[in-house]
């Protein structure tokens, strides 16, 4: 197991042994990890027969909300450029959490009188970091003046993830009579799994009186003159408009309104200008376009015998819908476009706003915990695939890729063996041993002669060597596919004869010690 935290570096070490009888080249790699969180310094190693050498992989995922905290399986893998032979290990990748919560207050100021007693406010949480959090908003004042209603108490935020959750602040108490005041507030967002994560922000609420000390006088004088008026003047028509959904309103859906009136006949719904409908009861309700974001300004007039009464307004907020991203893919890569019949591919993938991937022909669903997926080789030949990602919404996008299949040779060269691969000069000889399967013809030719020797399946057979010798083995299958193996033997060079010119400075005798020359 390797543990990683996001934008950390984490090594991985693999022990690797030729324990074989010629040379190699070994080729390393990982499968099942993305290859921009992976770095090998040294992907491919020489080795000699029986030698070991140790291999250091790199794991640097990014600190992003993208490299979401878990375990992620890999499959460590060798690869022999020689002959093809293949080594695997498995292991598991663990990312550390790391956490980061920012948290919004909008507007910044709100206001309350005895004729508006709905103060909406938003709050907007994001996720920056790269683990889920259940976050409990609080709100409270140093005063303990006013009262909070959350739309939600309590929101799962994913890596990444914002939300915005509307609330409601009023006072606990309210007086038409007195001074304006304003109080700040402070709302909190803690984790419920890690009680250090935490963010805050602040807003306030201007509490306004109906009436103040300077007002009073002039409004008691205005009333006792309106009724004056009024007494003498025939009642006007009045109309009143008021929000019925208490929702998000979003452009293209509808909002629901209630309008009431009194000494009215009829009243007409007037919306951004437009009349939407007319001689309307006295009192009813009524659903609105809004195709429009912004503020959508809704009237309704109320009317008795030909006269007009003074129209109320009511502003109703539009906002944008969530916009669902389409599906991406990023990543498609099989392991090896060319494979042999009967063999699997690993296929890597990655995807960006996907609940679903499908693989076609197969049909197969691809699991989107992990990052890559073994898929069985078709028929012989090229086959398409074509993987198609889907979003919650059921938009999608395909991308293709084509295999190769190809039919190898089936009969096997088991053994070659020759022995010894380096002889005397004179009446040198070595001994060749095979073991070939699966064949139906064996050959063996060599250097020197034009003669083709036919070969048992297994055997053993002794060569005199005049100079250097390349033995070849050749064998053929049933189909006419062949596959053949060489050995090469050399003549071992004459000693070097020691120079007679240089006369040893010291010489040791038996038992008696060292006797020192002039």
């Amino acid at each position: 197991m390797v543990v990683v935290e996001p934008g950390a570096t984490a090594p991985l070490t693999i022990e690797v042994e030729n324990i074989g009888t010629a040379n190699d080249e070994v080729e390393v790699g990982i499968d099942g990890i993305d290859g921009e969180w992976t770095a090998i310094p040294v992907p491919i190693i020489k080795l000699k027969p029986g030698e070991k050498q140790s291999v250091k992989i790199f794991f640097k995922p990014p600190r992003a909300s993208e490299s979401i905290a878990g375990n992620y399986p890999f499959v460590a893998k060798i690869r022999s450029l020689n002959d093809g032979d293949t080594r695997t290990a498995q292991g598991v990748l663990t990312i550390k959490p790391y956490f980061t919560i920012t948290l919004e207050v909008t507007p910044k100021k709100g206001f309350v009188s005895p004729t508006k007693r709905q103060n909406i406010f938003t709050v907007t949480l994001t996720n920056m970091g790269n683990s889920e959090h259940m976050i409990q908003l609080t709100a409270d004042d140093p005063e303990d003046v006013c009262t909070y209603e959350f739309d939600e108490e309590q929101v799962v935020l994913a890596p990444g993830q914002q939300r915005d959750i509307d609330f409601l602040v009023n006072p606990k108490k309210s007086s038409p009579f007195g001074s304006t005041r304003l109080i700040g507030f402070a709302v909190t967002g803690r984790s419920l799994s890690n009680q250090g994560v935490v963010a805050s922000s602040q807003g306030q609420l201007e509490i306004r009186p109906l009436f103040t000390p300077l007002n009073t006088f002039f409004l008691a004088a205005t009333i006792i003159i309106l009724t004056i008026l009024a007494l003498n003047q025939p009642k006007q028509p009045t109309a009143h408009v008021e929000q019925v959904t208490k929702t998000k309103v979003v452009r293209g859906g509808t909002v629901l309104i209630h309008w009431s009136s009194s000494n009215a006949q009829s009243v007409r719904i007037v919306a951004a200008g437009e009349t939407v409908k007319d001689n309307l009861a006295p009192e009813g309700e009524i659903e609105i376009q809004t195709p429009l974001v912004g503020t959508l300004k809704i009237q309704a007039i109320a009317t008795r015998d030909k006269r007009r009464g003074e129209s109320e307004i009511l502003d109703v907020k539009v906002e944008e819908p969530v916009v669902i991203p389409e599906p991406e893919i990023v990543q498609l890569a099989p392991s090896k476009y060319t494979i042999n019949k009967g063999e699997k591919f690993t296929l890597n993938y990655k995807f960006l706003n996907t609940t679903k991937a499908i693989l076609s022909p197969e049909n197969k669903e691809l699991n989107l915990t992990f990052n890559s997926s073994f898929v069985d080789a078709g028929e012989v030949g090229e086959t398409t695939y074509t993987v198609a990602a889907y979003n919650s919404i059921g938009k999608s996008v395909t991308k293709s890729f084509t295999i190769k299949v190809i039919d190898p040779c089936l009969a096997k060269i088991v053994r070659f063996d020759v022995v010894p691969m380096e002889v005397e000069p004179i009446d040198g000889k070595v001994t060749l041993t095979w073991q070939v399967a699966t064949a139906v013809r064996i050959e063996l030719t060599y250097t020197g002669t034009k003669e083709t020797f036919t070969l048992d399946p297994v055997g053993s057979r002794e060569f005199p060597i005049i100079g250097k010798t390349t033995f070849t083995i050749k064998a053929t299958d049933a189909t006419g596919k062949t596959v053949s193996v060489s050995k090469v033997v050399t003549i071992k060079q004459p000693p070097i004869p020691p120079d007679n010119n240089v006369s040893p400075a010291t010489s040791t005798g038996g038992a008696g010690g060292t006797t020192t020359g002039l």
